[in-house]
């Protein structure tokens, strides 16, 4: 059988006006990609004992709803910087386990500008009470990031931190905080919040890291 000719070719794909939507549509879709690659990047540090695959697809598909909330420029000209930011609160790196279903506490971020610092508190923490996980573990971490980025552009290096390893049996702890310094933030950049936790089992003072296929890890605010 003869294969038919189409009348479809890149060229015209690139210069015919009936395929302008396309266009617009590609262009911005590969905004959203290289934004979701950077951040993915950026916060790489503290997703070691995260599982985090297959992201790339989820990510970028959320960087494209950030990116068609701009406002300021038109179909096709959008940009992530200048569109809904705060669509990423929340988002999950690892997609079987997400931060809100695991841990219950209730806690608050805040950006002190003056001082560059990023806080995450949590006023009153009873881990028995407060972390659900299917993990098997007896023991936690809590990790943060923050990091001042430009979407576009990049970022500079972050530093996750850590608490120490606490027990999982019934424990309150009060007024618990992590402090995160954000690296060179520039007035045009946006700051982001990730938190996450780590499992483990440890016996008589040995702990070893469960599957990290529990451990999830979040956006937690994106100023």
């Amino acid at each position: 059988m003869k294969r038919k000719k189409t009348p479809l070719n890149r060229k015209r794909v690139l210069t015919d006006p009936a395929f302008e939507m396309t266009r617009q549509n590609s262009a911005e879709f590969s905004r959203a990609g290289r934004a979701a690659r950077l951040l993915h990047k950026t916060l790489a540090p503290g997703l070691h004992n995260t599982a985090h695959q297959y992201i790339s697809g989820r990510l970028t598909k959320t960087m494209f709803k950030v990116l068609q909330g701009d406002l300021v420029n038109n179909r096709g000209e959008r940009r992530v910087p200048q569109g809904m930011l705060s669509t990423l609160k929340g988002f999950n790196f690892n997609r079987d386990t997400s931060l809100q279903n695991v841990l219950k506490a209730p806690y608050s971020v805040i950006f002190d500008l003056e001082n560059m610092q990023a806080t995450i508190s949590f006023p009153s923490f009873i881990p028995k009470a407060m972390i659900d996980t299917a993990s098997g573990a007896n023991a936690f971490r809590l990790t943060a990031m923050a990091v001042s980025l430009d979407l576009e552009k990049g970022a500079f290096p972050v530093e996750p931190v850590r608490t120490d390893i606490f027990d999982l049996a019934l424990q309150h702890y009060e007024n618990l905080q992590l402090h995160m310094q954000v690296i060179e933030h520039q007035p045009d950049n946006s700051v982001v919040v990730a938190l996450g936790i780590e499992f483990f089992i440890g016996i008589q003072g040995i702990y070893d890291p469960v599957n990290k296929k529990h451990n999830p890890l979040a956006i937690a605010y994106v100023f």
